[in-house]
């Protein structure tokens, strides 16, 4: 097999999508599909939301048959393939592939297994936009036509098995409702017609806003049903996030077999969703804010028929009806509206017949989700061999094309699907903490260094804040792994009794560009290394216990008492700063945070969140502002010279303004103070 690695452009004609100006006049009938982001469904299109009419089809760009279509403005990577002539909308990318070179359903694939890709050359301030040029050099693998379509036909085998999973799940679903109709339909009717109804708390124990989640590792850990995991249908203890939950309390908030947790403040499309737990959890589970627990009274109520009523057209219109809509987009049912739900009436003894069917129906959503999820990772296995093509065609062994993607490329998907960036300056790959128990050692990138993040801490000042000492793993073979102790050193250079050990910092470490510290590599080789998870490796080479140095407890006294008194989320801002090894953009802090934080520690993080922790600090002296484009803060320039780029965690430069640490200000110690 011959195979080459080529940029887009050379086998594609690419251009962007219509900005149509006319408004409405361009959208109606006798024109052809319009093509947005909502409608890529990452296959075949035949048909769209909205059409042109005969006056858009004179301002848009026509794609025929073949075209593929990428999104590239907010949801970066979305595709879709025009089964029939399309416009596409402004926020896409086009591409009419050279048919003699690439199948274009085979280039599609291509764009679907580097998506993470895609998502890393992205940029800008407010929203993801991945810009054309940068798209039009973006490479390929370009094998022999019988490999692209063995490639094309397994995956779309693969999505079509997936898409009949999701049918049948479906239809599953309305087959329960329309079982409910057939048993219960006469009394909904009559109970609409007279409004005889009872109130939900009248047969029903309500309990309004669940466990609190806890921002540091004191609280206990549970499994968190929130509202992502509410979908109107079963939710399984198991496949909830394991957080940790405020302690007080918390039995309160347990779930049990039977229990229905129900969405209270949310998007009104997502108002009402509700989940029930159908088998009594292994491992303790609680509800979480924003949502509330709705407990059947047996003697009254079969939870299985609750469950239904809740999910029933009649139900949603109520809710639909009562709830409380905000300025910021999320609606919220009160306590007073949640108890007076009507509840339908119905014999005890035909509820129970009726939850004994229905528990198939969740036997067959179980198995569906059993056989999508298997095609997933098979879809994943096709992607993985893409991305091997791609390594073969720049003429080198996987190892080195590997390790040249993660030093040029500046970035490592993990097989979670987690993008992963290698630091230039630490040298290594740097992975989110709660990864290491995910990944196998057979897993890890060959010929690269990768540092797994330790959570984040509160630096209360009572332990040690921000460990600099870690450990590395580096995998050099099918059986053998290196183990990299980094061992931190204080950096003075105006100490001479440190000149050894300065020298073996230079020889065989890193240097900090702050000079503050360093780290000293101490390599163990492994052989005949066995197949187990990263966490379960390391647990045998946990880092001993540093002395002698902390940059926390090298701050000073007010600067301790204002940074104890942050919020977990501020010191974690901070506690970045503290552990850079280069002046950061604050973007990059936003990056670092979100790492060692993890995606359910802080529901709804963004950067602004960071821009203003940020801001925080700087009021109380803890960071300092250099403001300017592409500063570098380690020399003295002369009028005239160039500055040299500091780069972020993709060796690109950073247009914005930089911070560095700073000691607290005596002018502002009144925040320290608590009277700022």
């Amino acid at each position: 097999m011959t195979v080459k690695s080529v940029p887009l452009e050379q086998v594609a004609r690419i251009y962007s999508g219509s900005n149509l100006k006319s408004g409405q006049n361009a959208f109606g009938e006798g024109g052809c599909p319009w093509v947005m982001v909502e409608d890529l469904n990452n296959g075949e299109l035949e048909t769209t939301s909205r059409s042109l009419s005969e006056e858009g089809m004179g301002q848009a760009k026509i794609s025929p048959a073949g075209t593929v279509f990428c999104s590239s403005t907010g949801t970066i990577g979305k595709v879709g393939i025009a089964e029939v002539p399309m416009a596409p909308s402004n926020n896409m990318i086009a591409l009419e592939f050279d048919q003699s070179q690439v199948e274009p359903l085979y280039g599609m694939y291509c764009l679907l297994a580097m998506r993470e890709a895609l998502q890393a050359e992205a940029g800008g301030a407010v929203y993801a936009s991945l810009r054309l040029s940068v798209f039009r050099k973006f490479r390929i693998p370009v094998p022999d036509p019988e490999v692209q379509n063995v490639i094309a036909g397994k995956l779309t085998m693969l999505r079509k098995g997936q898409w009949q999973q999701r049918l049948l799940m479906d239809k599953v679903k309305q087959a329960m409702h329309a079982l409910f109709e057939s048993c219960f339909g006469r009394e909904v009717k009559q109970a609409i017609k007279e409004q005889r109804f009872l109130a939900l708390e009248e047969a029903t124990d309500i309990l309004l806003n669940g466990a609190i989640k806890k921002r540091s590792s004191s609280g206990t850990s549970v499994r968190y049903v929130a509202t992502p995991q509410l979908d109107d249908w079963e939710v399984q203890g198991a496949q909830a996030p394991q957080l940790e939950a405020e302690t007080q309390k918390l039995e309160l908030y347990y779930l049990h077999e039977g229990d229905i947790v129900m969405n209270r403040i949310n998007g009104v499309e997502r108002l009402g969703k509700c989940g029930i737990m159908l088998e009594e959890p292994k491992e303790p589970c609680v509800f979480g804010q924003n949502t509330l627990r709705i407990r059947a009274e047996r003697q009254l109520l079969e939870p299985l028929f609750l469950f239904a009523w809740l999910t029933h057209p009649y139900v949603k219109q109520y809710i639909r009806k009562n709830a409380k809509n905000s300025t910021s987009f999320q609606s919220s049912l009160s306590k007073q509206v949640l108890t007076a739900l009507p509840l339908l009436e119905a014999d005890l003894t035909k509820q129970r017949t009726y939850s004994q069917e229905i528990r198939r129906y969740f036997s067959y959503i179980r198995t569906a989700e059993e056989i999508k999820k298997a095609f997933g990772e098979l879809q994943q296995i096709w992607y993985d061999r893409i991305h091997l093509l791609l390594h073969m065609g720049e003429g080198e062994p996987e190892d080195a094309a590997a390790q040249k993607t993660y030093q040029e490329g500046r970035y490592w998907i993990a097989p979670s699907g987690t993008l992963c960036f290698y630091d230039s300056v630490l040298e290594c790959i740097q992975v989110p903490w709660e990864e290491r128990g995910k990944i196998r050692l057979s897993q890890l990138p060959p010929e690269v260094e990768i540092q797994f993040l330790d959570k984040a801490r509160r630096a209360d000042g009572k332990s040690r804040y921000g460990f600099l000492g870690q450990i590395r793993l580096k995998r050099t073979g099918s059986d053998r792994i290196h183990v990299i102790r980094m061992e931190p050193v204080a950096y003075r250079p105006e100490q001479k009794q440190e000149e050894d050990r300065e020298r073996e910092l230079e020889e065989n470490g890193i240097i900090s560009e702050q000079q503050d510290f360093g780290y000293i590599r101490r390599m163990q080789a492994v052989e005949n290394m066995e197949d187990e998870s990263a966490e379960a490796f390391l647990s045998k080479y946990s880092p001993e216990e540093e002395k002698g140095y902390s940059r926390f407890e090298r701050l000073p006294a007010s600067a301790r008492t204002f940074v104890s008194r942050l919020s977990a989320f501020q010191q974690a801002v901070f506690e970045e700063f503290l552990l850079a090894m280069q002046p950061l953009a604050c973007h990059m802090v936003g990056k670092q945070v979100s790492m060692r934080l993890g995606k359910e520690e802080i529901p709804g993080y963004g950067i602004q969140d960071v821009i203003a922790a940020v801001r925080l600090l700087e009021h109380g002296g803890l960071l300092e502002k250099r403001q300017g484009l592409y500063l570098d803060y380690d020399e003295d320039y002369r009028q005239g010279e160039k500055r040299r780029q500091i780069l972020d965690h993709r060796g690109k430069p950073i247009p914005i303004d930089t911070w560095i640490c700073a000691d607290v200000k005596e002018q502002r110690t009144d925040y320290a103070a608590g009277k700022g």
